[in-house]
């Protein structure tokens, strides 16, 4: 039941009363759980476990009594790569019970001694698929109140020639207050990864509908691997994941492997998005991306240089990404659209880039500064919004090829299906011909199956058009179910005459199985008891095979034809004329 304007317009002012309520107990609630927040603001429990920590990275020097600068090991002349070497410090004198010597490693092999005895050493698996080094490491060391004032020796080894080795984060307290704290300090970091990671996801799955279109585009998909990519390596680089696994090698190998698996999706992302004048743009990059990886991993697996060596190799491919990103982006830009649907697209997506480079910039001011305890996090959640912004835009589109798709489905069957039987009409039965044509040769037999309905026009002049639909349907049904039990296709080409298509493999002995059911199938209708419409069709069959290159499948058409008029003839003289066998039915 339809509603007036009047109703409508009571309705509409009804639900805006209703959200204007809805509206103001929200903002009231807000403010109350604001209110509690600021007013009773107390100690974390963070706070509680990390009470009494005190920071313990000055005072640490080297064999030689030099000062070290724990967190740039790798820079100091009398660092030497790969040969061991141990920096020194002392335990307080009033240490108490129940600490711990907390602290980060990054790049080095090491061992902890607390007054000239090994206290604490990392379980190190060896596996040719690990690099050299045991990757970024949180480390807990015991301590006890007789280690007061006790030397501490890191013993420590460093294992590339130019990459950063670093002891830093060096604690003495607590070591669930420092766990907690680094969760507490990362949390931020961590939730932008999941959140990556979860729209990655999601956009390979909304990628699904557009799979079901006949233009493929698969935009959401290169898009999700983008983002499942570059969130795989934001977890790796949180160094919060060695928290659920003390494996710090594989995580690493993780970290190295994530950045050689972001080229790809990414250019094939914007090929499908954008698309590229130069063809040669998608298959060289993907072509480089390929073989960088394939010698990356001959390399590691030799043991000539692991992934963390060839890592430069992985940044090459990423600047060049990176630019292709970059050029895409600007073009798609400053591009005049007239479409307003376009433009809603540049829109969202412009909205996307100047977010990821508005954080980039935040983070390298913030790395000049000094921040260094996570120095791209500005950076992921720039990433989250781009990849939000080009996902909503992509994800818009798919919806609009969705519906388009839905309605291009409908237009071709209009345009190649028959609107009375289903099957398909003489136009397709014309594009199929043209079709096989081209294929013909790589192909093992092509069959074409003739079809004549008799008594259509006796059945139309005397019994009326309805009647004639329903044998034509009927006789449709019957010559479907036989050719397609033997995986062929049915068009209907004239009034009363039926096609059929067979290739494949042993097209001979398929059109004999199909049409003995079809002559099965159409007995078995005439001999229903009270059945008025009589179906009688007349059949032949000619094959193309490779032994006929010169043949054409028009010429094979016509010698379905003749054989059909040939059985039709045979019929005729055969059968009871339609005038007396409906005679006997009335």
């Amino acid at each position: 039941m339809k509603r007036s304007g009047t109703e409508t317009n009571k309705i509409r002012e009804k639900n805006q009363i209703y959200h204007a309520v809805y509206m103001l107990m929200a903002a009231a609630f807000l403010f109350i759980v604001v209110w509690a927040a600021v007013a009773n603001r107390g100690q974390s429990p963070t706070a509680l476990l990390s009470e009494g920590n005190a920071a313990f990275d000055e005072g640490w020097c080297l064999e030689d009594g030099s000062a070290a600068d724990m967190e740039h090991l790798h820079e100091m002349p009398s660092v030497e790569p790969y040969r061991e070497q141990g920096v020194y410090h002392s335990l307080p004198l009033d240490l108490g019970e129940g600490k711990f010597l907390c602290f980060r490693t990054k790049n080095i092999n090491y061992q902890v001694y607390v007054g000239g005895e090994l206290r604490y050493e990392p379980k190190v698996r060896e596996s040719h698929i690990y690099n050299k080094s045991l990757g970024t490491r949180w480390n807990y060391v015991p301590l006890y109140r007789e280690d007061a004032g006790a030397s501490v020796e890191i013993r420590f080894q460093t294992v590339y020639q130019d990459a950063r080795a670093c002891i830093d984060h060096i604690v003495l307290g607590s070591a669930a207050g420092e766990i907690t704290g680094t969760f507490t300090e990362k949390a931020v970091a961590f939730s932008t990864c999941l959140l990556l990671l979860f729209a990655g996801l999601l956009l390979i799955i909304a990628d699904i509908p557009a799979n079901l279109q006949m233009d493929k585009n698969h935009e959401l998909l290169y898009l999700g691997l983008f983002a499942i990519s570059i969130a795989i390596w934001c977890l790796a680089e949180t160094n919060l994941l060695q928290f659920y696994t003390d494996d710090s090698r594989l995580l690493q190998i993780v970290s190295c492997g994530s950045l050689m698996m972001i080229p790809i999706p990414l250019v094939l992302y914007l090929d499908a998005a954008f698309g590229f004048q130069k063809k040669w743009v998608v298959p060289c990059i993907c072509f480089l991306s390929a073989a960088e990886f394939t010698l990356c991993t001959i390399l590691h697996f030799t043991g000539i240089m692991d992934y963390h060596e060839t890592l430069s190799l992985t940044h090459v491919m990423l600047a060049l990404s990176a630019v292709l990103l970059l050029y895409a982006l600007l073009k798609n830009a400053f591009m005049t659209r007239e479409s307003k649907v376009r433009n809603v697209y540049k829109t969202i997506r412009t909205v996307g880039l100047m977010c990821i480079c508005f954080a980039t910039g935040i983070d390298i001011v913030r790395y000049y500064y000094g921040h260094n305890s996570d120095s791209a996090m500005f950076v992921r959640i720039g990433l989250l919004i781009f990849i939000l912004c080009y996902g909503s835009a992509s994800l818009e589109k798919t919806v609009n090829a969705v519906k388009l798709g839905v309605q291009a489905e409908f237009v071709s069957q209009l345009a190649y299906r028959d609107g009375l039987t289903g099957v398909g009409n003489r136009t397709a039965f014309q594009e199929r011909l043209e079709e096989l044509e081209g294929q013909k040769r790589e192909l093992p037999g092509i069959a074409i199956v003739m079809f004549d309905v008799n008594d259509l026009k006796y059945v139309n002049d005397n019994l009326g058009h309805q009647r004639g639909d329903e044998l034509i349907v009927g006789s449709a049904n019957i010559i479907k179910n036989a050719i397609e039990s033997e995986e062929g296709a049915v068009f209907r080409i004239g009034g009363d005459e039926f096609a059929g298509i067979l290739f494949g493999e042993d097209v001979s002995g398929r059109c004999e199985k199909a049409l003995s059911r079809f002559k099965q199938l159409m007995d078995g209708h005439n001999a229903v008891k009270n059945q008025f419409l009589r179906i009688s069709i007349a059949s032949g069959y000619a094959v193309y095979d490779k032994e006929q290159e010169d043949e054409m499948l028009m010429d094979v058409y016509q010698q379905a034809d003749v054989r059909m008029y040939e059985n039709k003839k045979q019929i005729k003289s055969d059968q009871i004329k339609p005038d007396e066998y409906y005679a006997r039915k009335k």
